[in-house]
């Protein structure tokens, strides 16, 4: 896609947005690239924070934030929306500008000046400027965003660092330009290129597979490693490793006991880290090979050793009692991979690479059967035609970033039409949308209220059990009943928006929490009934007797979360406590008579869902025998002396894979299918290699 058609599609997007959340188009903007920037992981769990004032002559602007405690770093917004078709650029006295007006904010707000009556108590300014007060001690870096939807004159798009406190703070503009570098990017992120220093780092070829992989051994000084993660924090950090480390903890006493200790035994006692890169530098010197740079490194097991070290280093920086890293070094892995298969193998390597750590395999979700399922009904299933039109339309689950872009990359334009009537871009869903739905149905709107990301650990982990347990219970009707939930939500969203007391922030909030007590308020004053999500689905609309119970619910949530007597002054930390949901939970309000009217019993739901599960166990049985016959006969036998060799088989299991190496001429049944399947899984976790 050209820059000019990537403009358009965002602009169509921004406005779209704004249109659909009754909203300005700039506040349309702000949650686009807020949501742009956290899939290209400059952000974890972007937090919309709009404000624009005066604190004695200094004038002040923010957008959002985002605090990252993996590395403790916060990440700060300031948006620049033109909204002009034609494209219009800016130059680096823009920038400055807008710089000037967020570093002035943070200033102020370190200080003490913007939490004393200046801005009004319940705005989330009010909140964020009382949590900055709080964080400036324990913040290692700052880091500024500037976005706009023109096109910087210049090429510098990152400033040299200065600091606000003795903290250092950095500077990135993000431009259309960039932006769309890193949509047409493999990976959706802007490169990062690391750089080893002047000399490089000492290694030794290790492996090498026909162009699609090569692996290095390497020797990295601790102070080295300490600095490349004080620069890059947690973007260094593969996904599901940041995951692990923000929720874990991240100082291990044991590896800073050593490091301050014994340093120099450091390499014997730690077990190194292990990493990734879509490309590497090489040095070639008379005493050896050096890798001098990597793109896009990525460490996928070692985490917490290379965030301890950090610490240390900070200590050692502005404190005489810190750790000395000149004497310690680490052992790296180093995996260089095609950019075109990095997405693929990097969760693999780091799912292989932390087999021995308590990183559960909810952690490594992306590519879990349940998601793979629900993409399959969102392609599969139709939902009523609404708002006059004539055919059907799917709610398209994204079960990887840019599938709904990617599926029209190819189609002519007449295709491409047709494509977008029938998935239509309001009905997008992804993987933390449908957490968000689940867990707020579940009664858990402080786990939402955490953050995309954290809240998706949460919901990754009780479905990878829930699956294990039973996995038909995650049939079709299921994936209605979410659809359900979606529009449930995108309507409250939309409400919330219209009321008169609402005042522009903690939309999210308001709504999960609304929505998470309608569903407490259902099963505590109904005898032995449901909301009727069936009904939903089929209307594709909400009754307008649901609608006026959820705008009394939302006014009261709205009243206790911005309630001046709540324990923590920043609105959006307060909605992240289990307290907060204790109360609003405990808090009486009652059904409205004709909202009981629309319940439907327990027993006929649930009856609905045991013929649910009848028939996905029909699918399955099916879908496993299509998958059996589409592996060759022969590569059933390769399988089969394969794992005679090892001697993995039982007589009966090696039975079963000969019957399938003789396929077409025998064809198993379904119950062999089932049986031969699962062999086939069992020896692709032994090691089996396609």
């Amino acid at each position: 896609m050209e820059l000019a058609e990537f403009r358009r599609e965002l602009l169509e997007t921004v406005r779209a947005r704004a249109d659909s959340n009754h909203d300005f188009n700039r506040a349309g903007f702000v949650d686009e690239v807020g949501e742009r920037l956290s899939d290209a992981e400059e952000f974890v769990d972007f937090v919309a924070c709009r404000f624009e004032g005066l604190s004695g002559r200094k004038r002040l602007k923010i957008d959002g934030y985002a605090f990252d405690d993996a590395d403790n770093s916060l990440s700060l917004l300031v948006a620049d929306f033109t909204n002009d078709d034609d494209m219009p650029t800016f130059n680096a006295t823009d920038a400055l500008k807008a710089f000037g007006m967020l570093r002035a904010f943070v200033e102020q707000a370190i200080q003490g000046k913007l939490t004393d009556g200046s801005i009004e108590e319940s705005q989330p300014a009010h909140g964020l400027a009382s949590d900055l007060m709080g964080w400036h001690e324990k913040v290692t870096r700052y880091r500024f965003y500037f976005a706009s939807d023109g096109q910087l004159k210049t090429k510098a798009k990152d400033w040299p660092e200065e600091s606000i406190g003795g903290t250092p703070t950095e500077f990135h503009i993000w431009d259309v330009v960039r932006f769309h570098t890193a949509y047409v990017s493999a990976t959706g992120r802007d490169n990062l290129v690391v750089e080893f220093g002047e000399q490089g780092l000492p290694c030794l070829a290790a492996a090498q597979s026909e162009g699609d992989y090569q692996a290095y051994l390497c020797m990295i000084p601790g102070a080295i490693l300490a600095g490349i993660y004080d620069r890059y924090g947690s973007r260094l950090l593969e996904g599901n490793v940041r995951a692990f480390l923000s929720t874990r903890g991240k100082v291990n006493s044991k590896i800073q006991q050593t490091i301050r200790n014994q340093p120099e035994m450091f390499f014997a006692f730690n077990n190194g880290i292990a990493a990734t890169a879509e490309d590497v530098v090489l040095k070639h010197t008379q005493l050896g090979v050096y890798i001098v740079s990597a793109t896009n490194l990525q460490i996928v097991n070692g985490g917490q050793t290379t965030a301890s070290l950090a610490m240390a280093g900070r200590c050692s920086a502005g404190n005489k009692d810190g750790a000395d890293l000149s004497k310690v070094m680490v052992q790296m892995k180093l995996s260089v991979l095609p950019t075109d298969k990095a997405s693929v193998l990097i969760p693999e390597i780091a799912r292989y690479a932390n087999s021995q750590n308590k990183v559960s395999d909810a952690d490594f979700f992306a590519n879990h059967p349940y998601h793979i399922r629900l993409e399959g009904f969102s392609r599969r299933l139709f939902a009523s035609p609404v708002g006059g039109v004539q055919h059907g339309t799917h709610w398209f689950y994204e079960r990887s970033r840019g599938q709904y872009v990617n599926e029209q990359a190819r189609l002519t334009p007449a295709l491409k039409r047709q494509f977008e009537l029938q998935n239509p871009k309001s009905q997008l869903l992804t993987k933390t949308d449908v957490a968000k739905l689940v867990n707020t149905w579940w009664g858990m709107p402080n786990k939402v209220s955490m953050g995309a990301q954290k809240n998706f650990i949460f919901f990754a982990d009780s479905i990878a059990k829930s699956w294990t347990e039973d996995e038909k219970q995650f049939h079709e009707d299921y994936f209605r009943n979410l659809i359900a939930l979606a529009i449930l939500f995108r309507r409250t969203e939309s409400l919330v928006k219209q009321q008169e007391w609402y005042q522009g922030g903690y939309r999210a909030n308001i709504v999960t929490y609304t929505l998470a007590k309608l569903h407490d308020m259902i099963a505590e004053q109904s005898h032995d009934q449901q909301m009727n999500l069936r009904e939903i689905w089929n209307s594709q609309s909400i009754p307008s007797v649901i609608i006026d119970q959820i705008t009394i619910i939302a006014k009261r949530v709205f009243e206790m979360l911005t309630d001046s007597n709540r324990p923590k002054d920043n609105v959006t930390e307060w909605a992240k406590m289990q307290a907060c949901w204790d109360q609003i939970k405990s808090t009486n309000i009652q059904l409205i008579s004709a909202v009981i009217a629309t319940l439907q019993d327990i027993s006929i739901i649930n009856d609905d869902a045991k013929q649910a599960k009848k028939i996905q166990n029909t699918d399955n049985g099916i879908a496993t025998q299509v998958a059996v016959f589409n592996v060759p006969g022969s590569q059933w036998g390769f399988m089969r002396a394969w794992a005679e060799e090892k001697r993995l088989l039982t007589q009966k299991q090696s039975d079963l894979l000969q019957l399938a190496s003789q396929m077409p001429l025998k064809l198993p049944t379904e119950k062999q299918c089932a049986q031969i399947w699962q062999i086939h899984e069992t020896l692709i976790d032994e090691g089996y290699v396609k």
